[in-house]
Order: structure tokens, then C-alpha cells, then sequence
């Protein structure tokens, strides 16, 4: 089918069989300072190493992995409104594909982490029918 007509509900990431933080962890560091044992309880911050060596959209998706998915949804809203310009793509991506429990908790996650009422935002940044759609959906 062309990817226009396949509907999706989650994002195209997904967990990997098997997966092992640890040995991963450990080919990440091994990789990029080349040492052969991470450890997180020695004072290493993989996150911090990550930021150190990853730059642009590479190390935005990278980061976005280790959030919560609610953070990261709250987040990528935030981000979509702020300052000039709005992506519109964003904000119809998220609050058009989520269950009505995953909004609320969307909703309260930008309240609490930015300070901010999402609504307001909305109505800030869009106008018209557009705006209507996507305050409705907040609620």
C-alpha cells in the first residue's frame, strides 16, 4: 500500500526484541570513547556522552528515546508552538492519534513541566476551525 493510505496510531519506532540496556549502554560507550564496560553507578552519564558527541536532528531523536513517551509527546507540543511559526504537522500528529487517556496525560504533563495551560497555547498559535479541532481534542 502506499504510506499514504496506512493509518497508524503509534509512532514507527518500536522496541527491539530482546532488548539489553546494559549491553547496549556498553557498545554506545565502547563506541564512542572506546572503552570496553560502561557503567552507570561509576559517575558516567550516558545521556551527557550522548549530548557530547550527537548534534541536530540525530541527537534530538537520540534523546527522545530515553523520555517517557508522554514527556516527549508534551514536549514535541511545546516545541511545535514556540516561537515564530507554528508546525502544524506536529500538533495534528499528536493530539489526532492519541487515546483520549494518553491527552489527558498529555495535558497535564505540559502543565506541569512547562507551566503553561496547552490550550491557551493552541489558541495562541492557530485560529478558525483548525484551532477548534485542536482545543477539542485537548479536552
Amino acid at each position: 500500500q502506499p504510506a499514504a493510505m496506512v493509518q497508524c496510531t503509534q509512532g514507527t519506532i518500536q522496541a527491539a526484541p530482546n532488548f539489553d540496556a546494559g549491553r547496549d549502554a556498553e557498545i554506545l560507550r565502547k563506541a564512542m570513547k572506546g572503552f570496553a564496560l560502561f557503567v552507570f553507578l561509576i559517575e558516567q552519564d550516558l545521556i551527557k556522552d550522548l549530548k557530547s558527541e550527537l548534534s541536530g536532528n540525530v541527537e534530538e531523536l537520540i534523546l527522545a528515546l530515553f523520555m517517557p513517551s508522554t514527556y516527549y509527546d508534551a514536549w514535541s507540543l511545546r516545541h511545535a508552538m514556540k516561537g515564530p511559526g507554528t508546525q502544524e504537522r506536529v500538533l495534528i500528529e499528536i493530539l489526532c492519534t492519541r487515546t483520549n487517556q494518553e491527552i489527558r496525560e498529555i495535558v497535564n504533563c505540559y502543565k506541569n513541566e512547562f507551566g503553561r495551560d496547552i490550550e491557551q497555547d493552541i489558541r495562541a498559535d492557530t485560529s478558525g476551525h483548525f484551532e477548534r479541532l485542536l482545543v477539542s481534542m485537548c479536552q
